[in-house]
């Protein structure tokens, strides 16, 4: 059984990321290009026999850009930083990168999935979708090679006493009130959660050409 919620949840990961692929080129036609270098296989998280369901309320911890939070007494997950990369046509849309630390202190290792652990709250309502955006996820692996950096978006099981850097890319809008990331550490076990506010003061910029 645990294999096919395995399966079903890369089915569903998948389902996503061809979704949001399909508002700029068509899934099912979209050309191969240099952009697919630049797009990360699916890591299946664990899903258990009986998962939270995510109307279920969970605890929420808040925070803000450079707060250390530490989740359940076993996790650590500071938001380091936010990088707004400029070069895009703002009057449409605005692409974000949230890196953060997440140190693993439990005895069990955790998954971390940028599809399946993260949303975002955007004047109040979810706007998961803005996690899941193929333009976005491109262009931040562009900003990372360009920078000589190794970081990548989260995919991949945190062991125990391991730290992971990784980052979550963002598709927001041109303007809000607020915006939230919410992590969800422990999702399908729980739905408690850390939801930092992205201070627009507070983000850095990238002004040069992705191409």
């Amino acid at each position: 059984m645990k294999s096919f919620r395995q399966y079903a949840a890369l089915i569903l990961a998948a389902a996503i990321t061809c979704s949001a692929a399909f508002t700029l080129t068509g899934c099912g036609s979209r050309n191969h290009s240099s952009e697919d270098e630049f797009i990360d296989s699916v890591y299946t998280p664990e899903v258990p026999e009986n998962p939270v369901p995510d109307d279920v309320p969970g605890k929420e911890q808040r925070a803000a850009i450079g707060d250390d939070v530490l989740f359940d007494n076993k996790i650590s997950a500071k938001l380091d930083r936010v990088i707004e990369l400029d070069a895009v046509n703002k009057s449409s849309y605005r692409v974000l990168l949230c890196e953060m630390t997440i140190t693993n202190n439990d005895s069990k290792k955790i998954d971390c999935q940028t599809l399946t652990h993260f949303r975002m709250n955007i004047d109040g309502e979810d706007a998961g979708n803005s996690v899941r955006d193929i333009s976005a996820a491109v262009l931040a692996r562009k900003y990372y090679s360009r920078t000589h950096s190794d970081l990548k978006s989260f995919n991949q099981a945190i062991e125990p006493g391991q730290t992971l850097q990784g980052y979550v890319y963002v598709y927001a809008p041109t303007s809000w009130d607020t915006m939230e990331l919410v992590y969800v550490p422990k999702r399908y076990y729980t739905n408690d959660c850390i939801i930092y506010e992205l201070d627009e003061d507070r983000f850095e910029h990238y002004a040069e050409d992705l191409g």
